[in-house]
């Protein structure tokens, strides 16, 4: 006799089949073609004639108003940021020079990127050769240096918005290094392609190797509030490095970042390769920062838990798989990813968020108190794929010994 399923499962068989449908609607809808040349119009040199020279990465040659003679190049390249693919359009001079940097196009989340703009921070790129990488200053896991010489092409990184800023820099330097080699007969070794290991990086693996010693000695658990106390401090407010929402679109629709980012990698594969190895999600019971802020309140305040009925509990284990549903349906509708940064690791770790967090984090502190890890119950939506992920897992795994015994 087959088992009747239960309204939560048509109800997340509902929510999955419609949003593959609007999100395969919306990437076909959404294939028109850019016209670019208009950005190089649109720019501060009063550009009145181009021509495309190159595909990708797309590359025109530009010419200012009654001056045919001085020429521009102008290259659209992109890279990776927290959580969306930053465009940018950079106009170099006949000789080599940088003259204009423009963000053409980002969904960053806003309090975030307006660090960026309040910074100016595209102006810094002025005057900088493309004859030299391009290197910057105050970014954790990113090289200053190339084979021991040092370049002159310096920016400083923005503070509260580094990986955002990075990544400007990074699409930047790889335009700059084409038009370089393709046009000025230069080769410029990029800085932002290195594999990079470092403090920040083992400081993240150490949690990832105790969540996997957790499960073989047994002792560690006496340890657990302490250990849960160096992700707190360490993982989220040092190093800041949490999965969020962002993280999660960018690992599915291939918006991948270069690989001297390998904490990125490490939390994104590395939490996946637990799972498939473990069956266990232990991600959020070791290493997630935000989970540990709440068990800390709660194992350090003391106080009694409150015990919420079970129907109200049924209800609330709906919101993560509803918000997540409503949140993607409008990065779908909109094309603006920031819609994904519902999650409080900005406000608490990163002080920089959306209004809504900064009203919310209190109440959700306030609650952890007496209930353990309300959040990671009822409303993360991180949470809620890494055990969807785990079920399926153990689900599939269960099913395969099955066969395999029957054959």
């Amino acid at each position: 006799m087959k088992r009747k399923w239960t309204f939560k499962e048509y109800y997340l068989l509902f929510l999955a089949v419609t949003l593959l449908i609007y999100g395969a609607y919306s990437m076909i809808s959404s294939k028109e073609t850019e016209d670019y040349s208009e950005f190089i119009y649109q720019s501060e040199l009063s550009i009145d004639q181009v021509e495309k020279v190159n595909n990708s990465p797309l590359v025109f040659k530009a010419y200012s108003s009654g001056q045919s003679s001085n020429r521009y190049y102008a290259v659209f390249s992109e890279a990776v940021g927290y959580q969306s693919t930053i465009e940018v359009m950079t106009i170099i001079d006949e000789i080599g020079h940088i003259n204009v940097v423009d963000v053409i196009a980002e969904s960053e989340t806003p309090a975030f990127f307006e660090k960026i703009k309040a910074s100016k921070f595209e102006k810094r790129f002025t005057d900088l050769s493309v004859k030299e990488p391009i290197s910057i200053n105050n970014a954790k896991g990113y090289f200053e240096n190339v084979d021991g010489a040092y370049s002159k092409n310096s920016v400083d990184s923005i503070g509260g918005a580094t990986i955002s800023s990075v990544a400007i820099a990074k699409a930047v330097n790889d335009g700059t290094s084409f038009v370089a080699e393709n046009y000025f007969d230069e080769t410029v070794i990029s800085p932002f392609n290195v594999f990079s290991f470092g403090l920040q990086e083992a400081g993240l693996l150490f949690i990832f190797v105790i969540a996997v010693l957790s499960l073989r000695i047994k002792a560690i658990n006496k340890f657990r509030k302490w250990i849960l106390l160096y992700s707190v401090t360490v993982t989220g407010f040092y190093l800041n490095q949490f999965i969020n929402f962002g993280m999660i679109f960018s690992f599915m629709n291939g918006s991948w970042p270069g690989m001297n980012n390998f904490s990125w990698y490490l939390l994104i594969f590395g939490t996946l390769g637990l799972v498939f190895l473990t069956g266990r999600n232990l991600y959020c019971q070791w290493i997630c920062p935000f989970g540990a802020v709440q068990e800390v309140i709660l194992r350090f305040g003391g106080l009694k838990q409150i015990k919420l009925n079970p129907k109200l509990v049924s209800v609330f284990r709906l919101v993560p798989p509803t918000l997540a549903y409503i949140a993607l349906m409008i990065v779908f509708r909109n094309h603006e990813i920031y819609a994904l940064a519902y999650d409080p690791f900005g406000a608490i770790f990163n002080m920089t968020a959306l209004p809504i967090m900064w009203i919310s984090l209190p109440l959700l502190i306030f609650i952890s108190l007496f209930q353990y890890r309300f959040y990671c119950t009822y409303f993360c939506p991180i949470g809620f794929s890494i055990n969807l992920t785990t079920k399926l897992r153990n689900k599939g795994v269960e099913r395969w010994k099955k066969q395999k015994k029957a054959a």
